[in-house]
């Protein structure tokens, strides 16, 4: 049977108690939405088509990179600020240790788009921040090797956030707060009305006064009729066992970014695994999320070995595991943080371009204030829905 022909199965359920706001997608984003949407006093369902935790979208690896000078664009450096806020908060309610300070060096061309857009970053907001030449990123971290016309930034306050640990936390603390989860349970459709939103399940039929829609990867497909200008790409991540084990322990081996002709690459010194985490940064194989390679595979290795052994050859050891994610870019790789261009109560957070999870504990307080007050106290005009829309 057809998806849609369940739809209409469900047509004559009656619909479960009407709650203040449904959140679709219990990943990253709508996980931190349904924590403060409850916090705020708010009844809330939370829907989520695999368990929570899964390892089938963004956010897991056991780590992702939080960091102030923001390359991409200054915009980004007050929500980051608060982001970091709201990850300490969260330690504080959970009792979880969830963001490591590690410090980031950032290398490149001086001239290319990563150093000149974080060194504005970092001169707009008065992020305290270090240029390095080759030499002085060679004798501070010789674990690299790389050449004379690359330099480097180094940013003390960068850290690595436990990805796994932090989805689990929100969901705690949201149950904490009432908010009633549905695990494996795929929303089939949103049909907004004046007053209320449906959704439907196979399972069955639901009614809030609002939705917000975090659903990563799946979203274009749920939003089907609002046309996104999402594109869903296959990455992959490697975690290699180094040559020599304390070169790369925390405080002795950064967080780094590093920025080739057309290539970006990113890794951690341990963290979660004793191996060296090293991944290639957009690019990828264009995918549907139903439709996707999810083993990790003797080309993603090659790539990645061939960088380390390039660039950071004491860590180009044996392959101990690689993982694969989805990355769900628009076509400026900015965010999607709006409210539907037709139906006000629904809230769209959507397309987070590789770059997004350091920020979910602030989208969630985003999403929260559009759900409940129609507008929020943070600067998100460069993430409306309607640059796509003219």
């Amino acid at each position: 049977m057809k998806k849609n022909q369940k739809i209409k199965s469900r047509k004559g359920a009656l619909p479960a108690e009407t709650v203040d706001v449904i959140v679709i997608g219990g990943g990253a984003m709508g996980s931190a939405t349904a924590y403060e949407l409850a916090k705020a006093g708010k009844s809330v369902r939370l829907f989520e088509q695999f368990t929570m935790g899964h390892d089938l979208g963004s956010s897991h690896g056991y780590s992702r990179i939080i960091r102030r000078a923001y390359y991409e664009h200054p915009d980004y450096v007050p929500l980051v600020d608060r982001a970091y806020e709201l990850w300490r908060d969260l330690e504080i309610a959970s009792g979880e240790s969830l963001l490591k300070i590690t410090g980031i060096v950032e290398l490149g061309s001086p001239e290319g788009p990563l150093l000149k857009g974080s060194a504005l970053s970092c001169k707009r907001y008065g992020i305290p921040h270090e240029s390095l030449d080759a030499d002085a990123v060679r004798a501070r971290f010789p674990q690299f090797s790389i050449p004379d016309w690359m330099h480097g930034i180094w940013q003390k306050d960068a850290g690595i956030l436990a990805v796994e640990r932090c989805i689990l936390s929100y969901r705690h603390e949201a149950r904490k707060h009432g908010v009633k989860l549905h695990e494996e349970e795929e929303v089939l459709s949103v049909e907004a009305a004046a007053a209320s939103v449906t959704v439907r399940t196979r399972q069955g039929v639901y009614r809030a006064e609002k939705a917000v829609v975090c659903a990563g990867a799946w979203a274009g497909r749920l939003l089907a009729d609002l046309k996104l200008p999402l594109v869903v790409t296959r990455q992959a991540m490697g975690f290699f066992k180094p040559l020599e084990r304390a070169p790369f322990e925390p405080g002795a081996f950064p967080l780094f970014l590093l920025e080739l002709p057309g290539h970006n690459f990113y890794g951690f010194p341990f963290f979660g695994v004793d191996c060296v985490k090293v991944a290639h940064h957009h690019g990828g194989r264009i995918v549907t999320p139903d439709n996707v390679e999810r083993a990790f595979n003797q080309e993603d290795e090659l790539l990645l070995r061939e960088f380390l052994q390039a660039y950071i050859p004491k860590a180009a050891g044996p392959l101990d595991f690689g993982k694969t994610c989805l990355y769900t870019s628009t076509p400026d790789m900015d965010f999607i943080l709006d409210f539907h261009p037709r139906h006000k109560n629904i809230v769209i957070a959507a397309g987070f371009s590789g770059h997004g999870f350091k920020f979910s504990s602030v989208v969630g307080e985003i999403m929260a204030e559009l759900a409940i007050e129609a507008k929020t106290r943070h600067p998100i005009e460069r993430f409306r829905l309607g640059r796509f829309l003219k």
